[in-house]
Protein backbone atom coordinates (compact mmCIF):
# COMPACT_ATOMS: atom_id res chain seq x y z
CA UNK A 1 0.00 0.00 0.00
CA UNK A 2 1.20 3.41 -1.08
CA UNK A 3 0.32 6.83 -0.05
CA UNK A 4 -1.14 8.89 -2.47
CA UNK A 5 -0.31 12.94 -2.13
CA UNK A 6 -3.01 15.28 -3.67
CA UNK A 7 -2.32 19.29 -4.85
CA UNK A 8 -4.68 21.42 -4.12
CA UNK A 9 -6.27 22.62 -7.71
CA UNK A 10 -8.80 25.48 -8.08
CA UNK A 11 -10.91 24.11 -10.71
CA UNK A 12 -13.60 26.58 -11.32
CA UNK A 13 -13.08 28.62 -14.41
CA UNK A 14 -9.50 30.93 -14.50
CA UNK A 15 -8.92 28.51 -11.40
CA UNK A 16 -5.16 28.87 -10.45
CA UNK A 17 -2.18 26.75 -8.17
CA UNK A 18 -1.89 29.11 -4.38
CA UNK A 19 0.12 31.69 -4.54
CA UNK A 20 3.97 31.36 -3.47
CA UNK A 21 4.03 32.08 -0.03
CA UNK A 22 7.24 33.38 1.58
CA UNK A 23 9.29 31.57 4.47
CA UNK A 24 8.07 33.21 7.96
CA UNK A 25 11.33 34.71 9.58
CA UNK A 26 12.97 32.29 11.58
CA UNK A 27 12.15 33.35 15.33
CA UNK A 28 9.13 32.11 14.26
CA UNK A 29 10.25 28.88 12.72
CA UNK A 30 11.91 28.49 16.07
CA UNK A 31 8.92 29.15 18.02
CA UNK A 32 7.30 25.92 16.44
CA UNK A 33 10.09 23.30 17.53
CA UNK A 34 7.72 21.85 20.31
CA UNK A 35 5.95 19.94 17.60
CA UNK A 36 8.94 19.00 15.42
CA UNK A 37 8.72 15.78 16.21
CA UNK A 38 5.61 14.86 14.67
CA UNK A 39 7.12 16.46 11.47
CA UNK A 40 6.40 14.23 8.10
CA UNK A 41 9.54 13.27 8.10
CA UNK A 42 9.50 10.94 11.31
CA UNK A 43 8.67 7.24 10.97
CA UNK A 44 6.09 7.18 13.96
CA UNK A 45 3.72 9.83 11.37
CA UNK A 46 4.79 7.75 8.79
CA UNK A 47 3.10 4.43 9.99
CA UNK A 48 0.49 6.45 11.75
CA UNK A 49 -0.99 7.61 8.30
CA UNK A 50 -0.46 3.70 7.10
CA UNK A 51 -2.66 2.14 9.93
CA UNK A 52 -5.41 5.01 9.16
CA UNK A 53 -5.59 4.40 4.98
CA UNK A 54 -5.60 0.71 5.86
CA UNK A 55 -8.84 0.81 8.41
CA UNK A 56 -10.17 3.44 5.74
CA UNK A 57 -9.50 0.65 2.94
CA UNK A 58 -11.20 -1.93 5.11
CA UNK A 59 -14.20 -0.12 5.63
CA UNK A 60 -14.85 0.69 2.15
CA UNK A 61 -14.43 -2.97 1.35
CA UNK A 62 -16.42 -4.03 3.97
CA UNK A 63 -19.57 -2.07 2.64
CA UNK A 64 -19.44 -2.46 -0.65
CA UNK A 65 -19.28 -6.36 -0.10
CA UNK A 66 -22.55 -5.85 2.27
CA UNK A 67 -24.09 -3.38 0.06
CA UNK A 68 -23.27 -5.73 -3.02
CA UNK A 69 -25.14 -8.73 -0.84
CA UNK A 70 -28.51 -6.09 -0.76
CA UNK A 71 -28.39 -5.16 -4.36
CA UNK A 72 -27.94 -9.22 -5.25
CA UNK A 73 -31.51 -9.69 -2.77
CA UNK A 74 -33.03 -6.53 -4.19
CA UNK A 75 -32.12 -7.69 -7.88
CA UNK A 76 -34.92 -6.59 -10.90
CA UNK A 77 -32.95 -6.64 -13.61
CA UNK A 78 -35.42 -7.83 -16.42
CA UNK A 79 -34.61 -8.70 -20.05
CA UNK A 80 -37.22 -10.58 -22.14
CA UNK A 81 -37.13 -10.72 -25.71
CA UNK A 82 -38.92 -12.77 -28.26
CA UNK A 83 -37.59 -16.53 -29.07
CA UNK A 84 -35.31 -16.48 -32.25
CA UNK A 85 -37.67 -18.97 -34.09
CA UNK A 86 -41.41 -18.82 -34.40
CA UNK A 87 -41.90 -16.22 -31.37
CA UNK A 88 -45.97 -15.67 -32.44
CA UNK A 89 -47.69 -18.71 -33.91
CA UNK A 90 -51.39 -18.36 -34.50
CA UNK A 91 -53.35 -21.29 -35.34
CA UNK A 92 -54.19 -21.19 -39.12
CA UNK A 93 -57.96 -21.15 -40.37
CA UNK A 94 -59.37 -24.69 -41.60
CA UNK A 95 -59.76 -24.82 -45.44
CA UNK A 96 -62.61 -23.06 -46.67
CA UNK A 97 -64.87 -26.51 -48.88
CA UNK A 98 -64.18 -26.39 -52.48
CA UNK A 99 -67.56 -27.45 -53.25
CA UNK A 100 -70.41 -24.82 -54.56
CA UNK A 101 -73.04 -26.95 -52.77
CA UNK A 102 -70.92 -26.45 -49.56
CA UNK A 103 -70.14 -23.41 -49.61
CA UNK A 104 -73.77 -22.04 -50.08
CA UNK A 105 -75.01 -24.07 -47.24
CA UNK A 106 -72.12 -22.87 -44.83
CA UNK A 107 -72.85 -19.39 -43.27
CA UNK A 108 -70.65 -16.71 -43.90
CA UNK A 109 -68.43 -15.25 -41.17
CA UNK A 110 -65.47 -12.75 -40.55
CA UNK A 111 -64.91 -13.83 -36.89
CA UNK A 112 -62.53 -16.42 -35.63
CA UNK A 113 -61.20 -18.16 -32.20
CA UNK A 114 -58.39 -18.88 -32.82
CA UNK A 115 -55.35 -20.32 -30.35
CA UNK A 116 -52.00 -18.09 -30.79
CA UNK A 117 -48.85 -18.97 -28.62
CA UNK A 118 -46.27 -16.37 -28.01
CA UNK A 119 -42.45 -17.60 -27.15
CA UNK A 120 -40.35 -15.20 -25.32
CA UNK A 121 -36.65 -16.08 -24.21
CA UNK A 122 -35.32 -14.92 -20.58
CA UNK A 123 -32.05 -12.87 -21.38
CA UNK A 124 -31.47 -11.85 -17.72
CA UNK A 125 -28.77 -12.71 -15.53
CA UNK A 126 -31.47 -14.56 -12.77
CA UNK A 127 -34.82 -16.76 -13.13
CA UNK A 128 -37.85 -15.10 -13.44
CA UNK A 129 -41.22 -16.35 -13.77
CA UNK A 130 -43.64 -15.52 -16.10
CA UNK A 131 -47.18 -14.95 -14.40
CA UNK A 132 -48.98 -14.45 -18.01
CA UNK A 133 -49.62 -11.45 -20.49
CA UNK A 134 -52.35 -9.37 -22.38
CA UNK A 135 -51.76 -8.98 -26.37
CA UNK A 136 -53.14 -6.66 -27.86
CA UNK A 137 -53.84 -6.50 -32.15
CA UNK A 138 -56.56 -4.39 -34.37
CA UNK A 139 -57.27 -8.01 -35.59
CA UNK A 140 -58.62 -9.56 -32.26
CA UNK A 141 -58.45 -6.84 -29.74
CA UNK A 142 -57.23 -8.20 -26.49
CA UNK A 143 -56.28 -11.98 -25.62
CA UNK A 144 -55.18 -13.54 -22.44
CA UNK A 145 -52.54 -15.56 -22.74
CA UNK A 146 -50.81 -17.91 -19.48
CA UNK A 147 -47.73 -19.69 -19.40
CA UNK A 148 -47.79 -23.69 -20.95
CA UNK A 149 -45.54 -24.43 -17.77
CA UNK A 150 -48.21 -22.92 -15.27
CA UNK A 151 -45.77 -20.08 -13.91
CA UNK A 152 -42.43 -22.12 -13.31
CA UNK A 153 -39.60 -20.15 -13.02
CA UNK A 154 -37.52 -19.62 -16.64
CA UNK A 155 -34.08 -19.94 -16.01
CA UNK A 156 -31.63 -17.69 -18.12
CA UNK A 157 -31.46 -18.27 -21.50
CA UNK A 158 -34.57 -20.53 -21.45
CA UNK A 159 -37.81 -19.90 -23.37
CA UNK A 160 -41.08 -20.05 -22.23
CA UNK A 161 -44.33 -20.42 -24.00
CA UNK A 162 -47.65 -18.84 -23.66
CA UNK A 163 -50.88 -19.62 -24.83
CA UNK A 164 -54.58 -18.27 -25.10
CA UNK A 165 -57.53 -17.93 -27.34
CA UNK A 166 -57.86 -14.53 -29.77
CA UNK A 167 -61.08 -13.65 -30.79
CA UNK A 168 -60.34 -12.34 -34.56
CA UNK A 169 -63.02 -10.06 -36.27
CA UNK A 170 -62.13 -9.30 -39.77
CA UNK A 171 -63.20 -5.84 -40.18
CA UNK A 172 -62.21 -3.08 -42.73
CA UNK A 173 -58.57 -1.74 -42.51
CA UNK A 174 -57.57 1.01 -39.87
CA UNK A 175 -57.37 4.20 -41.00
CA UNK A 176 -54.21 5.01 -39.80
CA UNK A 177 -50.96 2.49 -40.76
CA UNK A 178 -51.22 -0.67 -38.86
CA UNK A 179 -50.98 -1.14 -35.70
CA UNK A 180 -48.53 -2.87 -34.01
CA UNK A 181 -49.12 -6.26 -32.00
CA UNK A 182 -48.00 -5.37 -28.06
CA UNK A 183 -47.45 -8.27 -25.22
CA UNK A 184 -47.77 -6.72 -21.59
CA UNK A 185 -46.10 -9.67 -19.95
CA UNK A 186 -46.55 -9.98 -16.17
CA UNK A 187 -43.59 -11.62 -14.05
CA UNK A 188 -41.97 -12.12 -11.04
CA UNK A 189 -38.76 -11.06 -10.43
CA UNK A 190 -35.62 -12.45 -8.59
CA UNK A 191 -36.51 -10.01 -5.59
CA UNK A 192 -40.06 -11.31 -5.30
CA UNK A 193 -41.57 -8.61 -6.74
CA UNK A 194 -44.39 -8.85 -9.50
CA UNK A 195 -43.52 -6.44 -12.89
CA UNK A 196 -44.63 -5.93 -16.07
CA UNK A 197 -42.78 -5.69 -19.16
CA UNK A 198 -44.29 -4.38 -22.73
CA UNK A 199 -42.70 -6.50 -26.33
CA UNK A 200 -43.98 -5.48 -29.49
CA UNK A 201 -44.72 -8.90 -31.15
CA UNK A 202 -45.38 -7.35 -34.68
CA UNK A 203 -44.43 -4.16 -35.95
CA UNK A 204 -47.71 -3.91 -38.54
CA UNK A 205 -49.38 -7.36 -37.70
CA UNK A 206 -48.57 -8.86 -40.64
CA UNK A 207 -48.40 -12.28 -38.85
CA UNK A 208 -52.52 -11.94 -37.74
CA UNK A 209 -53.44 -10.23 -41.20
CA UNK A 210 -52.17 -13.29 -43.03
CA UNK A 211 -53.03 -16.21 -41.13
CA UNK A 212 -56.43 -15.26 -40.64
CA UNK A 213 -57.61 -12.49 -42.41
CA UNK A 214 -55.82 -12.67 -45.82
CA UNK A 215 -57.08 -16.32 -45.72
CA UNK A 216 -60.43 -15.78 -44.78
CA UNK A 217 -63.51 -16.84 -47.15
CA UNK A 218 -64.53 -14.13 -49.09
CA UNK A 219 -68.49 -13.89 -48.83
CA UNK A 220 -68.86 -14.20 -52.95
CA UNK A 221 -69.68 -17.60 -54.50
CA UNK A 222 -69.10 -18.36 -58.04
CA UNK A 223 -72.29 -20.75 -58.90
CA UNK A 224 -71.64 -20.29 -63.41
CA UNK A 225 -69.50 -18.86 -65.83
CA UNK A 226 -70.10 -18.16 -69.44
CA UNK A 227 -67.94 -17.28 -72.74
CA UNK A 228 -70.12 -15.66 -75.64
CA UNK A 229 -68.79 -14.72 -78.84
CA UNK A 230 -69.61 -10.86 -80.19
CA UNK A 231 -70.31 -10.52 -84.08
CA UNK A 232 -67.30 -10.81 -86.48
CA UNK A 233 -67.00 -6.93 -86.45
CA UNK A 234 -64.86 -7.77 -83.79
CA UNK A 235 -62.72 -10.77 -83.60
CA UNK A 236 -60.85 -11.99 -80.66
CA UNK A 237 -63.21 -10.40 -78.63
CA UNK A 238 -66.06 -11.72 -76.48
CA UNK A 239 -67.58 -11.62 -73.26
CA UNK A 240 -67.36 -13.55 -70.26
CA UNK A 241 -70.37 -13.88 -67.81
CA UNK A 242 -69.72 -14.75 -64.34
CA UNK A 243 -72.83 -15.48 -62.00
CA UNK A 244 -72.16 -14.96 -57.79
CA UNK A 245 -74.29 -15.61 -54.61
CA UNK A 246 -73.84 -13.66 -51.56
CA UNK A 247 -73.46 -15.25 -48.43
CA UNK A 248 -73.25 -11.95 -46.34
CA UNK A 249 -75.90 -10.48 -44.48
CA UNK A 250 -74.83 -6.89 -46.40
CA UNK A 251 -74.26 -6.27 -50.11
CA UNK A 252 -71.02 -6.06 -52.02
CA UNK A 253 -69.53 -4.25 -54.64
CA UNK A 254 -67.89 -6.03 -57.38
CA UNK A 255 -65.16 -4.30 -59.11
CA UNK A 256 -61.94 -5.20 -60.80
CA UNK A 257 -58.63 -5.00 -59.19
CA UNK A 258 -56.20 -2.60 -59.55
CA UNK A 259 -53.78 -4.16 -60.79
CA UNK A 260 -56.11 -6.94 -63.10
CA UNK A 261 -55.43 -5.57 -66.82
CA UNK A 262 -51.89 -5.68 -66.53
CA UNK A 263 -51.71 -9.04 -64.74
CA UNK A 264 -53.71 -10.51 -67.34
CA UNK A 265 -52.13 -8.44 -69.74
CA UNK A 266 -48.84 -10.01 -68.73
CA UNK A 267 -49.25 -13.28 -67.53
CA UNK A 268 -52.29 -14.19 -70.43
CA UNK A 269 -52.29 -12.25 -73.24
CA UNK A 270 -55.68 -11.00 -73.19
CA UNK A 271 -57.66 -7.32 -71.96
CA UNK A 272 -60.08 -7.73 -69.34
CA UNK A 273 -62.57 -5.18 -68.60
CA UNK A 274 -66.03 -4.97 -66.50
CA UNK A 275 -68.31 -4.27 -69.26
CA UNK A 276 -70.43 -2.05 -66.92
CA UNK A 277 -67.68 0.86 -65.74
CA UNK A 278 -69.62 1.54 -62.62
CA UNK A 279 -69.14 -1.35 -59.93
CA UNK A 280 -71.72 -4.45 -59.66
CA UNK A 281 -73.85 -4.39 -56.51
CA UNK A 282 -74.87 -8.01 -55.44
CA UNK A 283 -77.69 -7.84 -52.95
CA UNK A 284 -77.59 -9.51 -49.37
CA UNK A 285 -77.89 -13.20 -49.92
CA UNK A 286 -78.63 -12.51 -52.97
CA UNK A 287 -77.26 -13.15 -56.52
CA UNK A 288 -75.87 -11.28 -59.48
CA UNK A 289 -74.63 -11.66 -63.01
CA UNK A 290 -71.45 -9.75 -63.56
CA UNK A 291 -70.30 -9.16 -67.21
CA UNK A 292 -66.45 -8.80 -68.15
CA UNK A 293 -65.23 -7.49 -71.67
CA UNK A 294 -62.50 -9.82 -73.14
CA UNK A 295 -60.07 -8.93 -76.09
CA UNK A 296 -56.92 -11.49 -76.90
CA UNK A 297 -53.90 -9.42 -77.18
CA UNK A 298 -51.16 -11.51 -77.90
CA UNK A 299 -51.59 -14.59 -79.33
CA UNK A 300 -48.31 -16.65 -78.45
CA UNK A 301 -49.08 -15.92 -74.62
CA UNK A 302 -52.48 -16.33 -74.40
CA UNK A 303 -52.65 -19.87 -76.26
CA UNK A 304 -49.93 -21.08 -73.83
CA UNK A 305 -52.20 -19.56 -70.76
CA UNK A 306 -54.91 -21.64 -72.24
CA UNK A 307 -52.97 -24.69 -72.07
CA UNK A 308 -51.51 -24.40 -68.57
CA UNK A 309 -54.85 -23.25 -67.12
CA UNK A 310 -53.65 -20.24 -65.64
CA UNK A 311 -56.28 -18.73 -62.94
CA UNK A 312 -55.75 -14.67 -62.14
CA UNK A 313 -57.64 -12.78 -59.86
CA UNK A 314 -60.66 -11.29 -62.13
CA UNK A 315 -62.84 -9.47 -59.54
CA UNK A 316 -62.37 -7.40 -56.05
CA UNK A 317 -65.85 -7.76 -53.78
CA UNK A 318 -65.86 -4.90 -51.10
CA UNK A 319 -68.86 -3.88 -48.61
CA UNK A 320 -71.24 -1.87 -50.56
CA UNK A 321 -72.39 0.01 -46.80
CA UNK A 322 -68.62 1.63 -47.39
CA UNK A 323 -68.84 2.89 -50.83
CA UNK A 324 -66.86 2.40 -54.47
CA UNK A 325 -63.13 2.93 -54.10
CA UNK A 326 -62.86 3.08 -49.95
CA UNK A 327 -59.17 2.86 -49.09
CA UNK A 328 -60.33 0.73 -45.56
CA UNK A 329 -62.65 -1.39 -47.48
CA UNK A 330 -61.43 -5.32 -46.88
CA UNK A 331 -61.13 -6.93 -50.42
CA UNK A 332 -61.54 -10.32 -51.45
CA UNK A 333 -60.35 -11.06 -54.89
CA UNK A 334 -62.11 -13.96 -56.94
CA UNK A 335 -59.70 -15.72 -59.58
CA UNK A 336 -60.85 -17.06 -62.74
CA UNK A 337 -59.81 -18.66 -65.87
CA UNK A 338 -61.31 -16.24 -68.56
CA UNK A 339 -60.36 -18.07 -71.20
CA UNK A 340 -62.58 -19.00 -74.39
CA UNK A 341 -60.01 -21.04 -76.22
CA UNK A 342 -62.63 -21.43 -79.59
CA UNK A 343 -62.22 -17.20 -79.70
CA UNK A 344 -58.47 -17.69 -79.12
CA UNK A 345 -57.54 -20.28 -81.50
CA UNK A 346 -59.42 -18.91 -84.72
CA UNK A 347 -58.73 -15.32 -83.99
CA UNK A 348 -54.79 -16.52 -83.76
CA UNK A 349 -55.25 -18.48 -87.23
CA UNK A 350 -54.49 -21.72 -85.48
CA UNK A 351 -55.90 -24.49 -85.21
CA UNK A 352 -58.19 -25.62 -81.93
CA UNK A 353 -55.79 -27.28 -78.90
CA UNK A 354 -56.34 -31.49 -78.19
CA UNK A 355 -59.33 -31.67 -76.06
CA UNK A 356 -59.89 -28.41 -75.54
CA UNK A 357 -63.09 -26.38 -77.05
CA UNK A 358 -64.97 -23.54 -75.92
CA UNK A 359 -64.11 -23.62 -71.87
CA UNK A 360 -65.32 -21.92 -69.13
CA UNK A 361 -69.23 -22.58 -69.63
CA UNK A 362 -71.29 -24.14 -67.56
CA UNK A 363 -71.85 -24.23 -63.90
CA UNK A 364 -69.05 -24.96 -61.30
CA UNK A 365 -69.40 -27.59 -58.79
Amino acid sequence: MGLEIEFDYDDTQGGVWSPAREAPPLHERVGRRWNAGLSTGNPLFVQAGIALAALALGAASTAGFLEGRSAARDRAIVRLHLAPIDPFVIEPLAPAPSDVRQLLATPWTNTFDQHVTLNVINDSPDSVALLGAQITAPQFGTATLTPVSSGAPTAPGAVTALRGVAHFVCGDLPSVDPVATVARLTLRTADGHTRVQSLMVDRFSDVEEVTVCAAMPGPQVVTATKASTLPMLFPGDYLYDVDVTNRAPFPLLAAIPLNLRASWMSGAGLDVQLSNPLPVTVPARGSARIELFVSVQNCNVAREAVQAGYAYDALAFTDARDGPSNPQARESDQSLALYDPAVINQYCGLPELPGISGGGNGHLK
